[in-house]
């Protein structure tokens, strides 16, 4: 494997609040769950977690070089329910790839369940702060949960930050709650289109 780097790939087209969120989750995960993350092309494997034998020492988390700052988001919030359930038992890697092993399928389920639960319902402090009133919006919620409302959506939210700063209007409503809920708003967005699992039907 080449050298791990220690920040992602930059993705032109991505919000500045989706990479500032992202930057506090990855911040969240070293300070509160020792968890340091490290980037690399890892193929056709999302991501992996080393948990040392030792528990109180650091935990690494290698993620693929081309996931996307949305992905990432996640990935940080599915993990930290990995850890959560105690599934980082000493000496365990888990791996989160375009194949589950079986015999982890049952692991990556929970895991699945407890990370909408945290993301949506913001039972952690950290994930419930970040994005307030929007990520709990009945609306925002029901356009997301359909893939031809969560496509025509985002399209719609890109189209209306393009026009936003194309007219100037940004520099008058700079600190407006409108211009916070456009941008948490395809920050949300952007996630759960990464991350379809997050609007399943099934109870977190």
């Amino acid at each position: 494997m080449a050298t791990a780097m220690t920040r992602p790939v930059a993705v032109r087209s991505e919000s500045n609040t989706l990479r500032s969120f992202e930057l506090r989750l990855r911040t969240y995960l070293a300070e509160r769950l020792h968890v340091t993350t490290r980037f690399a092309p890892l193929g056709g494997t999302r991501a992996f977690l080393v948990s040392p034998a030792d528990r109180e020492r650091t935990k690494g988390l290698v993620i693929d070089e081309r996931m996307t700052a949305a992905e990432r988001v996640y990935l940080y919030v599915h993990v930290a329910a990995h850890i959560a359930l105690g599934h980082n038992i000493p000496m365990i890697t888990i791996v989160e790839a375009e194949a589950t092993e079986p015999a982890d399928e049952m692991k990556h389920e929970l895991a699945e369940r407890l990370a909408r639960s945290m993301w949506w319902r913001g039972s952690d402090a950290e994930v419930g702060g970040s994005l307030p009133a929007v990520r709990t919006s009945r609306l925002l919620r029901s356009l997301v949960s359909w893939r031809p409302t969560r496509a025509l959506l985002r399209w719609a939210l890109v189209a209306m930050r393009s026009a936003y700063y194309r007219t100037g209007v940004v520099r008058a409503l700079e600190r407006s709650r409108a211009t916070a809920w456009l941008a948490q708003a395809l920050c949300v967005a952007a996630v759960v289109s990464a991350a379809p699992q997050l609007v399943s039907a099934r109870e977190g």
